[in-house]
């Protein structure tokens, strides 16, 4: 098993591994379909400049993946650099699923958040993915809040 970094060829295993997660959470059929068209819109622009997205292989074969987008604060005594991420589409296909592919590929992005300074990273948990996020240290928090400013 190898983790490497996504180009722009890879586009489509992004999309494959995006749409396919939203299916997972029983997303409506309409979000979705929406839900693509996006995806293939900013998949066909410059998306590599603002976000990085690993590939997991096995046998030459892709069987997972995941993204982060980096974004900057100002620097405090606990974020130095003030440097976040945000990682979104942890996807492993279904039949390499509990075989520690998603662990394998959490632990890289974190430990490449570590060596980059990056001092602080967030993600939204889906309920299958709630545990493995928590045995890798991941805290819950009721002081980090959103608001989502249009309706979809």
């Amino acid at each position: 098993m190898k983790i490497r970094e996504a180009t722009k060829d890879d586009s489509k295993w992004i999309l494959h591994h995006r749409i396919n997660m939203f299916i997972d959470m029983d997303e409506s059929s309409d979000y979705i379909r929406e839900t693509k068209v996006l995806t293939e819109s900013y998949l066909a622009g410059d998306w590599y400049r603002d976000y990085r997205y690993f590939l997991v292989e096995d046998s030459n074969q892709v069987i997972g993946g995941c993204g982060i987008s980096q974004f900057r604060v100002p620097p405090q005594k606990s974020q130095k650099r003030g440097v976040y991420a945000y990682l979104t589409n942890m996807f492993v296909e279904h039949n390499h699923r509990n075989k520690g592919v998603g662990r394998a590929l959490l632990r890289h992005v974190i430990k490449l958040c570590t060596d980059e300074g990056i001092g602080l990273l967030l993600l939204h948990a889906s309920d299958v993915g709630l545990p493995l996020y928590e045995s890798e240290g991941f805290k819950s928090s009721q002081k980090l809040m959103h608001l989502r400013t249009m309706d979809y």
